[in-house]
């Protein structure tokens, strides 16, 4: 078949009639052709089309199947111990076939090459026993590794390789970006350099002999006319000439010597390709006369005309791999993975400054005299260049001191957050900060480092605005936004240089931030979300060799938050495997007896959660024990982790209407010792609002537990709490711990018969979770604020000669509660809250007359204790509820 007539054979192939009838009339197809590619169609129609059924494709797999089968028409059934299954594909001098191993010992497919029955000629044969040498000294990930040779029956060698189930790369890099073009480009580039390490050029290098397999991996194939560079022989001798025009290098077209600058060049016109979905010379027809044309141009069109897209780094780059004098290419594989490296990392890529050179150069020889008198005159310019280059110089100096003052401003922040009053000044040090980061914003699109000085100031801005890990002035909506303008100037440089550790420890502290305040807004999905993000980039960092202190300490802190925020969320076992993972990495530390405290005290909080409440005790215990002997790198850290350890023994120990051990006065003790703590540091600090939302959490529980014992010490442990939360101005979590503490503080009000005060309490807790938006709601968390608040109305009502209506609100309180999807068979506290509002509402259908609803609550509560008796056999506080209800 003739070029002309198989050209327009593949064209039309999978053509629809009538479209094709239009196409042979626009072209004026002559009717002798015509009726030949007619003729052609006719034995290639699909199935049904045709009297036998079967399509010209379906024909000739069927032969060469029924050759395999048979050992007929020159090819064998077996090489060796392999099974030869299927034909992959034949061309130049071999025919590949998929194979399996037969002889027992293993199993594996294989892909396995062949000298052709018509191609055992000497000089063939020759040529496919050096490809095979050549294949025996690669060892590379990127290349399809020989694993056995041998000769068949006949005499004919066979190269058992590798066997890669992939697509062509063209195929493959069609749906990725640009950037991941070039990150498996690069891939390619590693596997050629190795080879030409090896002394081994592979002279056909095209996307069809660079197969991507499932897992992203290219793998090269196809060294059967590759050469070795010391090889003695005349260079331009060959057998056949075996190459593909569209992405061979000038010399090979002319049958010229041949060097590594050869693969440089069908690299570029692969990685050209890839771009733009064209080969640089997209030759029509592959005569003599095509290839001839091909091997004189030397202008190939810039990629960005094919793909505007494209930025005109590519351009030079791809400039000059496709230079048409192969010394004025790339010197090497590695050259040109460097500059297409160095685009990726936002760096200068030498191409630029190489393309001007070669055409100065050029330039230079044509126009000698010219610029000979050109040059006195620029000689003129000298001085005022130089003027505006000091001008220059000088704007950079400045440029810097302003960006040396944002940060040095911001750490005064540092400094000064533990001292007396310094809100007001760490108002001032905020805004100076954010308006000059604001103001360098713009250049750290083009300075790398530029731009980790920035991300890093923002996340240190961040925390000072509002993350509730340290003192902070409780600006969480603009501590969110510093989070994410640090965000989007690190994800572009993390994508450039995937472990860069800097990078990776800021992205990181960037996640750790934002799942914190995702999870203190109750936003759990997006919490869940950032803190996988933050232990990826940990782990990445913690991999990638030995972490410094800094590092591992960071580590250390971020896992423990991460404990926390799962613990939040009732994600207990994953709390207690971060919070292990924080002990595990400061095991090396200075402070390694401190984040033992700290992860000890997360660990005993998410046991009890779980219902382990003696081990938990143990563990707490223990956290206060390794607390002793630790070291701290401030008072304020020291004064943090001994309030959640004192906090945690004390809830474990006897937390109101929680799971605990049912020790009231001990958990007491435990719980106002961290109290008084706080207290004493929020009168240090007067406007600082994380010590007075841990402070509130101290003494609600406190609250809580004396509620019962002492209603006026009670009452003024929960007014004192109300004082310093109402010193946290514009603030959520804020606003939502004092609708919580004024729903509790109802009950006490009660005992000492101040109903109108009790009432007002309640009625200002709603108005305060209307403020946040947390009521009315559709759905309501089992231990949500907006639970406390009904429960203390619906008590209130009960209490007040109301039951009918107190009813009504627990009724309201069980169908939001079930809204929300519990999971009382899983989560012992969701069992706790379910449990009290079936046996509240319970006796309230009692009180109303409406036994057989008393009845079916009654039965849902003892059903869910003994579910959870058989889960948790012998647990005190199980036994316990259980009790209760069968009372």
């Amino acid at each position: 078949m003739d070029l002309p007539v198989r050209h327009l054979f593949q064209e039309l192939a999978d053509v629809p009639r009538a479209e094709r009838e239009r196409i042979f009339a626009e072209r004026q197809i002559a009717p002798e052709l015509r009726a030949e590619i007619e003729s052609l169609l006719s034995f290639d129609s699909k199935p049904g089309d045709s009297a036998p059924g079967r399509s010209l494709t379906e024909r000739v797999s069927h032969a060469a199947e029924e050759a395999l089968r048979s050992g007929g028409s020159g090819e064998l059934s077996y090489c060796g111990p392999y099974r030869l299954t299927r034909l992959l594909g034949s061309g130049g001098m071999g025919t590949v076939y998929l194979a399996d191993r037969s002889d027992g010992e293993i199993q594996q497919k294989v892909a396995i090459k062949l000298l052709r029955a018509d191609a055992n000629r000497p000089a063939w044969h020759e040529r496919f026993l050096r490809e095979r040498q050549l294949l025996a000294y690669l060892n590379h990930p990127a290349i399809a590794r020989v694993m056995d040779a041998g000769h068949t029956s006949d005499g004919r060698p066979y190269l058992v390789m590798e066997y890669v189930d992939g697509v062509p790369i063209d195929d493959y890099a069609a749906g990725l970006d640009l950037r991941d073009q070039l990150r498996l480009f690069l891939s390619v580039c590693d596997g050629v350099s190795h080879a030409h390490r090896q002394l081994i050029i592979h002279r056909d290098l095209k996307p069809s002999n660079i197969l991507v397999d499932v897992s992203g991996q290219p793998k090269l194939l196809d060294f059967g006319i590759a050469k070795l560079l010391d090889d003695t022989r005349d260079a331009t001798q060959t057998v056949e000439r075996l190459l593909t025009p569209n992405y061979a290098s000038p010399e090979q077209l002319r049958g010229s010597n041949q060097t590594t600058a050869t693969d440089v060049y069908s690299l570029g016109a692969v990685l050209y390709k890839l771009l733009t979905g064209r080969s640089p010379h997209d030759l029509g027809t592959e005569t003599s006369q095509a290839i001839q044309a091909a091997a004189d141009a030397r202008n190939i069109p810039p990629p960005s005309r094919f793909n505007p897209k494209l930025p005109s780094d590519i351009d030079y780059i791809l400039r000059k791999a496709l230079r048409h004098e192969p010394e004025e290419r790339y010197a090497s594989v590695e050259a040109f993975a460097n500059d297409v490296c160095a685009f990726l990392e936002w760096r200068p890529v030498q191409a630029r400054s190489g393309d001007t050179w070669y055409r100065t150069r050029k330039f230079l020889r044509r126009y000698w005299l010219p610029v000979v008198a050109a040059s006195v005159a620029i000689a003129g310019l000298s001085v005022g260049l130089w003027m505006a280059n000091r001008e220059r110089v000088i704007a950079q100096q400045r440029f810097l001191q302003v960006r040396q003052l944002a940060n040095k401003v911001l750490a005064l922040d540092e400094v000064i957050r533990g001292l007396p009053g310094s809100i007001k000044a760490r108002h001032e040090i905020v805004a100076i900060s954010k308006a000059y980061l604001e103001g360098l914003g713009a250049e750290a699109n083009t300075d790398q480092d530029l731009a980790l000085e920035i991300g890093g100031a923002y996340v240190i801005l961040a925390r000072a605005q509002g993350i509730p890990t340290s003192p902070n002035l409780g600006q969480y909506a603009a501590a969110e936004e510093s989070l994410q303008r640090a965000d989007a100037l690190m994800k572009p440089l993390l994508a450039a240089s995937p472990q860069n550790r800097k990078a990776l420890l800021i992205a990181a502290e960037i996640h750790h931030g934002r799942m914190i305040l995702a999870e203190t807004d109750n936003r759990s999905a997006e919490a869940l979300a950032q803190a996988a993000a933050c232990a990826g980039h940990l782990e990445t960092l913690l991999g990638a060799g030995k972490a410094s202190q800094a590092e591992m300490t960071a580590a250390a802190n971020f896992f423990y938050n991460m404990a926390l925020a799962h613990k939040n969320m009732h994600l207990f076992n994953d709390a207690i495997r971060y919070a292990r993972r924080s002990i595990e990495v400061s095991q090396s530390l200075p402070s390694a007896q401190m984040h033992r405290a700290m992860g000890l005290s997360m660990i005993a909080d998410s046991m009890r959660l779980s219902g382990d409440l003696e081990g938990a005790l143990q563990a707490a215990r223990e956290a206060r024990s390794n607390l002793e002997k630790a070291s701290f790198p401030s008072e304020t850290m020291r004064r943090v982790v001994l309030f959640a350890v004192l906090y945690r023994e004390g809830t474990i120990l006897g937390e109101d209407g929680e799971i605990n051990l049912g020790r009231p006065a001990e958990a007491a003790a435990v719980l106002q010792r961290g109290v008084n703590l706080l207290e004493k540091w929020a009168q240090e600090d007067p406007n600082d609002a994380s010590i007075r939302i841990l402070f509130t959490s101290g003494a609600r529980e406190l609250g809580g537990i004396l509620r019962h014992s002492d209603a006026r010490r009670a009452l003024m442990i929960y007014n004192h709490a109300l004082l310093r939360l109402g010193e946290v101005k514009n603030n959520v979590k804020a606003r939502r711990g004092e609708a919580q503490l004024l729903a509790d503080s109802s009950y006490v009000l009660r005992r000492l018969n101040r109903l109108h005060e009790a009432k007002d309490r309640i009625d200002g807790a709603f108005r305060l979770l209307r403020d946040t938006k947390d009521y009315p709601a559709d759905r309501i968390k089992p231990d949500g604020e907006a639970a406390y608040a009904l429960r203390a109305l619906g008590d209130h009502l009960a209490e007040t000669g109301q039951p009918e209506h107190a009813a009504e609100v627990y009724q309201e309180l069980l169908d939001k509660v079930m809204a929300s999807k519990p999971d009382p068979q899983n989560d012992l506290r969701h069992a706790t809250k379910l449990s009290q509002i079936y046996g509240a509402l319970a006796g309230l259908h009692r009180r109303n007359g409406q036994p057989g609803s008393a009845e079916a609550l009654s039965a849902l509560r003892l059903e869910l204790w003994r579910y959870w008796d058989t889960k948790l056999p012998r647990n005190s506080f199980v036994g316990r509820q259980l009790e209760a209800a069968r009372l």
